[in-house]
């Protein structure tokens, strides 16, 4: 995954409703989050997220995205959806050809047809499953606040 920093624009200052504190935020509505580690912690983080292809930006929005609950889809999910999306397709197809087959003989292959019906019926469940954990907020939201409790309790 490559991922393509934004230019710069120039900040603007707002406040923050929740403490008063001012925090930066650009006209296209980012706020600015510093984080500090220390230098093996930083080198350890950087290290991380140069070997998946990601800036520490992106890393570190991809943090708090998840914390947040926000949708992430990973390569594996999206390739997986992908693959969904196609064998789906194929099975479209061949149903559409049956119905061409049956139109011209008045006959219909109730193997074939049989056949269809449960690769469909397995491929909307393997997609109805994935679509699940990826659009499921409250378990997103839930996992990364388990996660900040883990970490503020190590």
């Amino acid at each position: 995954m490559s991922y393509k920093e934004p230019m710069l624009l120039p900040e603007v200052v707002a406040t923050n409703l929740v403490s008063g504190r001012k925090q930066h935020s650009d006209p296209h509505g980012y706020k600015i989050v510093s984080v500090r580690l220390r230098e093996p912690e930083f080198d350890a983080f950087a290290e991380q997220a140069s070997a998946v292809g990601l800036t520490n930006n992106m890393a570190l929005r991809i943090a708090a995205r998840r914390i947040g609950g926000f949708l992430e889809v990973n390569n594996g999910t999206q390739e997986a959806l992908e693959d969904l999306i196609r064998v789906i397709g194929v099975i479209s197809g061949r149903i559409r050809d049956l119905k061409g087959s049956y139109a011209e003989s008045g006959r219909v292959d109730m193997q074939e047809f049989a056949a269809l019906h449960a690769a469909f019926g397995y491929e909307f469940a393997r997609l109805d499953t994935t679509l699940m954990s990826i659009l499921n907020v409250s378990r997103r939201r839930l996992d990364g606040r388990l996660r900040l409790k883990e970490a503020a309790n190590a």
